[in-house]
């Protein structure tokens, strides 16, 4: 016999279950349709009874006595015979019941609408055992789990309920769900991104993809290279990549990457570890780089390191396919610097120039260094000479006042910068100057227009910049 509370086996004339105490009831209550099953039986057996006596009384007119006696005692040993059979049909089949997994998720039902969710356990643990769905169970018994406050037997349940090799894919939806919330609420974190790591359905991944760190990937795969490589680090979701370029194994305090890491010429192995942000850590990627790129010639320049006290115009020339770049504030250059586009005066007084010849493949090669030394044997400096320019537009009414201005209806201001000093003549060299129109709100437009002035006599010439040949032409007409 089944204990009807918690489900213990009772052995045979006990009258009490020794697991939980309870008092057996040696007739057992019927269920409502065992009930309506046993009536109706009986029922059946009435009607017969009374259609048999009728029969009886019947066949008076025509047999014996003792005809009527045997008739009667058989069909009464017959009646006894079905009613015995009915009710030990019956009775088994209540102990059937009392046995089967429906009947114990149905006790499970009336414990958990009471709340009582350690004997519903119980009673679930028992439909198991006899057989009852293993994912609706265990499903049960995981809420019954969280209600009772045991987080390790319930998260254990949906670890157990993920692995289920036959659980079905809604099934496996809720149970990844009903997990992700626990252990993230709890910032057990670690052991989130190893269940989901082991997860092989694609869209729960996808779904949940903040909480796992996968490991970095490279956009180039490793192997040898004839060029340069702007290599980039990839991460599943948001976080942090460290790397180290050496081989060691990253940390925390190991170069963060932010852009694309340029390789040069040279062997490397680059290591990289990600971080998401709750703190997990990826296992580490490793790849191994040979490149193996030719570096061009160093620019050649003209003029080298030196004193000069004629104008000089620094040329400097690359190998086909190359741009040339410079600076003059110390720096080596790269790609970002100044662009040599054919024309590049030499300043006056001390200057230091750096050169390096870039080609397609960003590849840089040897940096020149000049400095230079540029003095005229003048007595004018660029000062006097720039005064000039509006001396002759003042005189010649071009201009209302010496500071430039126009005129009253526009009081925008004429001004001139000096660009360079050069030779343009074998006769003579000049001060170069650019005119710009400087605005009321300080800024300022480039007009195109440029003027020489005479290093030597401050006599002005209009003039005009050769792009093609990188040089200055006189105008015909002497201004000043």
């Amino acid at each position: 016999m089944i204990c009807q509370k918690c489900g213990a086996e009772i052995p045979e004339n006990c009258l009490i279950c020794e697991a939980c105490g309870m008092e057996i009831q040696m007739v057992p209550d019927f269920e409502p349709e065992v009930e309506d099953s046993i009536n109706e039986t009986l029922l059946n057996v009435a009607e017969m009874v009374t259609i048999s006596d009728e029969t009886i009384h019947e066949d008076e007119e025509y047999t014996d006595s003792f005809e009527k006696q045997k008739n009667y005692f058989v069909l009464s040993l017959g009646c006894v015979f079905v009613f015995a059979l009915i009710v030990v049909t019956t009775v088994l089949s209540i102990k059937t019941y009392q046995k089967s997994a429906g009947y114990f998720m149905k006790q499970s039902e009336e414990m958990l609408e009471e709340s009582d969710y350690e004997n519903s356990l119980i009673q679930l643990q028992a439909a198991l055992n006899a057989g009852g769905n293993y994912e609706e169970i265990k499903f049960k018994m995981a809420r019954c789990y969280q209600q009772l406050g045991q987080d390790e037997e319930y998260a254990n349940l949906l670890v157990e309920l993920i692995k289920y090799e036959d659980i079905s894919e809604e099934g496996l939806h809720n149970a990844f769900a009903y997990a992700v919330s626990f252990y993230a609420n709890n910032n057990q974190y670690e052991l989130l991104n190893s269940l989901l790591q082991s997860c092989e359905n694609t869209d729960i991944k996808e779904k949940y993809t903040q909480y796992m760190a996968d490991m970095p990937q490279f956009n180039y795969t490793e192997g040898s290279y004839n060029e340069i490589i702007p290599l980039k680090i990839l991460s599943n979701t948001s976080g942090t990549i460290y790397y180290t370029m050496d081989g060691s194994e990253p940390t925390r305090y190991s170069a963060k990457y932010i852009s694309p890491i340029f390789l040069e010429t040279g062997d490397y192995v680059i290591t990289a570890m990600f971080v998401n942000e709750y703190g997990i850590k990826s296992p580490l990627s490793k790849v191994t780089y040979h490149v193996d790129v030719s570096v061009p010639f160093a620019p050649e320049v003209n003029a080298y390191s030196g004193d000069f006290n004629k104008p000089q115009l620094i040329q400097i020339t690359a190998e086909e396919g190359c741009e040339i770049y410079y600076t003059t504030d110390g720096s080596d250059p790269d790609s970002h610097s100044s662009l040599y586009n054919g024309f590049l005066p030499m300043p006056l007084g001390k200057s230091s120039f750096k050169f390096v010849a870039i080609d397609e493949n960003n590849v840089s090669s040897e940096i020149i260094v000049r400095n230079y030394n540029l003095t005229l044997d003048t007595q004018y400096s660029v000062s006097q000479a720039q005064a000039v320019i509006p001396l002759f537009l003042f005189e010649n009414g071009l201009i209302m006042s010496l500071d430039g201005t126009i005129s009253n209806e526009d009081i925008r201001k004429l001004v001139y910068v000096f660009a360079c000093c050069t030779s343009i003549t074998d006769e003579s060299d000049y001060y170069i100057f650019s005119e710009y129109i400087l605005n009321p709100d300080a800024t300022t437009i480039k007009t195109g227009n440029y003027y020489a002035v005479d290093a030597y006599d401050l006599s002005l010439y209009g003039t005009q910049y050769d792009a093609g040949t990188g040089t200055f032409a006189l105008s015909t007409q002497r201004l000043k």
